[in-house]
Protein backbone atom coordinates (compact mmCIF):
# COMPACT_ATOMS: atom_id res chain seq x y z
CA UNK A 1 0.00 0.00 0.00
CA UNK A 2 1.17 3.53 -0.86
CA UNK A 3 1.58 6.19 1.75
CA UNK A 4 -0.97 8.40 -0.61
CA UNK A 5 -3.72 5.30 -0.16
CA UNK A 6 -2.49 4.91 3.82
CA UNK A 7 -2.90 8.88 4.17
CA UNK A 8 -6.22 8.64 2.37
CA UNK A 9 -7.85 5.98 4.61
CA UNK A 10 -6.10 7.88 8.00
CA UNK A 11 -8.38 10.91 6.72
CA UNK A 12 -11.47 8.93 6.23
CA UNK A 13 -10.76 7.18 9.30
CA UNK A 14 -10.16 10.78 11.30
CA UNK A 15 -13.42 12.37 9.74
CA UNK A 16 -15.29 9.31 10.89
CA UNK A 17 -14.14 9.41 14.00
CA UNK A 18 -14.71 13.15 14.07
CA UNK A 19 -18.25 12.61 13.89
CA UNK A 20 -18.82 9.67 15.91
CA UNK A 21 -17.22 10.90 19.02
CA UNK A 22 -16.75 14.50 18.08
CA UNK A 23 -13.06 14.32 18.21
CA UNK A 24 -10.03 11.93 16.42
CA UNK A 25 -8.72 9.79 19.29
CA UNK A 26 -5.53 9.03 19.01
CA UNK A 27 -2.72 6.34 20.11
CA UNK A 28 -0.68 7.26 22.74
CA UNK A 29 2.52 5.68 23.95
CA UNK A 30 4.21 6.05 27.27
CA UNK A 31 6.48 9.11 26.19
CA UNK A 32 4.02 11.02 24.43
CA UNK A 33 1.57 10.47 27.85
CA UNK A 34 4.07 11.15 30.11
CA UNK A 35 4.89 14.72 28.07
CA UNK A 36 0.83 15.56 28.25
CA UNK A 37 0.93 14.44 31.64
CA UNK A 38 4.44 16.66 32.63
CA UNK A 39 5.99 13.78 33.92
CA UNK A 40 8.52 11.11 33.59
CA UNK A 41 7.58 7.52 31.60
CA UNK A 42 8.42 6.53 35.33
CA UNK A 43 5.61 8.03 36.72
CA UNK A 44 3.14 6.96 34.26
CA UNK A 45 4.22 3.01 35.49
CA UNK A 46 3.80 4.10 38.96
CA UNK A 47 0.36 5.80 38.02
CA UNK A 48 -0.68 2.40 36.54
CA UNK A 49 0.10 0.75 39.24
CA UNK A 50 -1.78 2.48 41.54
CA UNK A 51 -4.82 2.88 39.23
CA UNK A 52 -4.40 6.73 38.25
CA UNK A 53 -4.11 5.44 34.46
CA UNK A 54 -5.77 2.31 33.04
CA UNK A 55 -4.53 -0.29 32.24
CA UNK A 56 -2.45 -0.05 28.81
CA UNK A 57 -2.74 -2.08 25.17
CA UNK A 58 0.65 -4.11 24.98
CA UNK A 59 1.81 -4.34 21.09
CA UNK A 60 4.95 -5.63 20.73
CA UNK A 61 6.22 -5.23 24.26
CA UNK A 62 4.93 -1.50 23.80
CA UNK A 63 2.37 0.56 25.92
CA UNK A 64 -0.10 2.38 24.18
CA UNK A 65 -3.19 4.71 25.53
CA UNK A 66 -6.40 5.90 23.78
CA UNK A 67 -6.39 9.85 23.98
CA UNK A 68 -9.55 9.87 25.28
CA UNK A 69 -9.34 6.53 27.98
CA UNK A 70 -6.06 6.78 29.52
CA UNK A 71 -6.98 8.29 32.72
CA UNK A 72 -9.56 7.19 35.31
CA UNK A 73 -11.95 8.70 36.30
CA UNK A 74 -12.89 10.11 39.90
CA UNK A 75 -15.13 7.97 41.97
CA UNK A 76 -18.51 9.63 43.13
CA UNK A 77 -18.47 12.32 45.94
CA UNK A 78 -18.88 10.97 49.22
CA UNK A 79 -22.77 12.05 50.33
CA UNK A 80 -24.23 12.36 53.88
CA UNK A 81 -26.88 10.08 52.33
CA UNK A 82 -24.50 8.08 51.55
CA UNK A 83 -22.53 7.92 54.88
CA UNK A 84 -26.21 7.51 56.65
CA UNK A 85 -26.34 4.27 54.08
CA UNK A 86 -23.41 2.52 55.53
CA UNK A 87 -23.00 0.26 58.30
CA UNK A 88 -22.22 2.92 61.62
CA UNK A 89 -20.65 -0.34 63.13
CA UNK A 90 -17.58 -0.19 60.59
CA UNK A 91 -16.61 3.62 61.18
CA UNK A 92 -14.06 4.82 64.47
CA UNK A 93 -16.00 5.43 67.61
CA UNK A 94 -19.64 4.08 67.17
CA UNK A 95 -21.19 2.08 69.89
CA UNK A 96 -21.78 -1.57 69.60
CA UNK A 97 -26.05 -1.70 70.27
CA UNK A 98 -26.69 -3.40 73.15
CA UNK A 99 -27.76 -6.79 73.51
Amino acid sequence: MTKLTHAAIAARLDALERVTFGYVRRRLTKRQLAEIEGCSTRTIDRGVARGVYAQPEVENKRLFWWSDTYKHTAAAADTPAARAARNPRLRKGATSPEI
